[in-house]
């Protein structure tokens, strides 16, 4: 089994531990980070309250320049953030000073996130067609490192193997996952990069994991753009528990609408061997993984350490 990629967030006042804790990683031989954009949450809540923001791409740059052969990208820099310039600039000075070890991850974000600042969102399929286009002219004097484009639906996906380097998914599921690519022409997959960002949860008691992938995946079924991917995957009858729930504002019924199969599906919980099996199982579909540890626990050094040990 290879080690999976990290999702890799620094909260304030736990900066330069992630940085010491990422050169750890690096030691013990895993391929890849990702650094998300990330928010503030007042306990309990989601979407409604975010009130800042994080920055990946700042996030990046510190990593590469503490590590030696890791991949360090943004998972993702939303674009509706920064201007198009301005990450062309950032994204090309991580790519020389890394020599090539940095990789550029952009999406737009969720609308219901994007709303919390007063941002109208375009609709995202031309959106994301010219932002990738003013990126790549603002640098076209620059080396640029490989772009993936966050997606999760067919014509999205499509879309970052047409203008990008791949796409950068999120809570994909791996019995959809066939049927997903099988959308994409084969010619456009050829040598291109295919991501995966699963949220994972390390205990033998699975129904402690069980509990977290639904409180997990009850989150993002608050997001229009997941539930009707999830949808598509194949769990429609959890997406309608779901929306009746949230039309009651019971957000108890909307962790209890999870089942078993669908977190087993997405998610990564169990005995150590079940985890392992898990990962080669995504790599074995061609798709490079990388586990999410957002949400398990406040101070994320801590819990990627964790990671490193479940795969020592």
């Amino acid at each position: 089994m290879q080690k999976p990629g990290v999702l890799f967030g620094a909260e304030p006042g736990h900066r330069k531990a992630a940085i010491a804790a990422a050169c750890e990683l690096e030691r013990q031989g895993f391929p890849h980070l990702f650094c998300p954009y990330d928010y503030g949450l007042p306990e309990g809540d989601w979407i409604s309250n975010i009130a800042e923001v994080y920055d990946a791409l700042s996030l990046s740059s510190a990593i590469l320049q503490a590590t030696h052969e890791m991949r360090v990208g943004t998972g993702i820099s939303v674009t509706y953030m920064r201007h198009p310039a301005d990450v062309a600039a950032a994204a090309s000075f991580n790519h020389e000073i890394s020599d090539g070890r940095f990789l550029l991850g952009l999406g737009p974000g969720a609308n219901e996130f994007l709303e919390r600042f007063d941002i109208q969102p375009e609709r995202p399929l031309p959106h994301m067609r010219r932002y990738v286009e003013r990126v790549r002219a603002a640098a076209s004097r620059q080396p640029l490192p490989p772009i993936l484009v966050a997606a999760v639906r067919p014509r999205m996906i499509r879309l970052a193997f047409e203008i990008a380097d791949g796409p950068l998914g999120a809570n994909w599921a791996l019995s959809h996952m066939s049927a997903l690519l099988n959308e994409v022409p084969a010619e456009l997959r050829q040598g291109a990069e295919i991501h995966n960002i699963a949220p994972i949860w390390i205990s033998d008691d699975r129904a402690e994991g069980l509990a977290f992938m639904r409180r997990f995946l009850g989150l993002h079924m608050q997001l229009a753009n997941f539930r009707a991917y999830f949808a598509a995957a194949g769990f429609v009858d959890e997406v309608q528990r779901v929306e009746a729930a949230l039309a009651t504002g019971d957000t108890t019924a909307v962790e209890a609408a999870i089942s078993e199969r669908m977190a087993d599906d997405i998610g990564i919980f169990g005995t150590r061997s079940q985890i392992h099996d898990k990962v080669d199982a995504w790599q074995d579909a061609g798709v490079t993984l990388t586990v999410s540890t957002l949400l398990t626990i406040k101070n994320q050094p801590e819990a990627v350490l964790r990671v490193a040990d479940l795969f020592d």
